[in-house]
């Protein structure tokens, strides 16, 4: 049974008022479900089942042909929002897979959770047929960016001239706001992958969950592990657990937003 998008979305939203209701019998969980947060095994009432008070935000990126789902936006909890990302599989119906990211990183020079609190219509936004591409061109897009990271080399992806990063909801490129930062540079999309050079990054675990064609939005996990830079200011070396959405346009990158959380070195999303 394949379902539409407008299904998914629906079983998406059931899943998140159930978690709002701490009820973990108001979802349609499959009877095989295998369920993480963090890259930790979670049982159904447990972890954010338990403490989450609402969601905003809820952006939905749909996948029909894989039967996948991703959200992004902003989790509730102690009454603050926090940056917040989730992967459901659906199979006949029910949800048999369940991934969730949830950052514990809301405000600072590379995270604004209160920018995640209204979809980016971006995002929403379909491409043309003639400025559109096919599902192994939206792949390729996006991991040519998991890429240039890795080999610290901005020339590998195609980014488009208005292209711009956002990490946790801050915007992190094109910005003086970054010249407070640690790195205490403005970057563009890429220059800010060349400027990893020193922390040896390492980009695996890539999946590419969602490909949606329409509306040229690609939508990625990913474990980056950026090691330790002797001397340097910045304290947030370990594994990066991240999900990654791109928008494409003419086989380009037009916009990347990344929900993270930092783990230790050597962490998995255990996927």
């Amino acid at each position: 049974m394949t379902l539409e998008r407008d299904h998914l979305v629906g079983i998406a939203g059931t899943y998140l008022r159930a978690v709002e209701r701490h009820d973990p019998a108001g979802a349609p969980l499959h009877k095989a479900l295998r369920s993480t947060v963090n890259g930790k095994e979670l049982r159904p009432g447990d972890a954010y089942w338990q403490d989450t008070e609402g969601f905003a935000g809820e952006q939905f990126f749909t996948d029909t042909a894989a039967q996948q789902i991703v959200m992004m936006g902003a989790a509730y909890r102690m009454g603050r929002p926090w940056p917040w990302a989730l992967r459901l599989r659906i199979e006949a119906g029910d949800i048999i897979e369940s991934e969730a990211l949830s950052s514990t990183d809301p405000k600072g020079h590379f995270a604004d959770v209160q920018q995640l609190l209204k979809p980016d219509i971006l995002y929403e936004a379909p491409v043309s047929p003639v400025r559109a591409v096919d599902r192994q061109t939206l792949r390729a897009a996006a991991d040519s960016y998991w890429e240039g990271l890795q080999r610290s080399d901005g020339s590998l992806p195609r980014f488009h001239y208005r292209c711009d990063k956002y990490d946790n909801g801050a915007k992190t490129t094109n910005t003086l706001r970054t010249l407070l930062s640690p790195d205490a540079t403005v970057h563009t999309c890429a220059s800010a992958l060349d400027h990893t050079k020193p922390a040896r990054p390492l980009a695996r675990e890539r999946r590419y969950p969602v490909l949606d064609v329409e509306r040229g939005v690609a939508a990625s996990f990913v474990v980056i592990d950026f090691h330790p830079i002797p001397g340097s200011p910045r304290p947030d070396c370990g594994s990066f657990y991240m999900m990654g959405v791109f928008k494409v346009v003419d086989a380009q990158l037009r916009g990347i937003d990344e929900i993270r959380e930092i783990l230790p070195l050597g962490a998995t999303s255990g996927w």
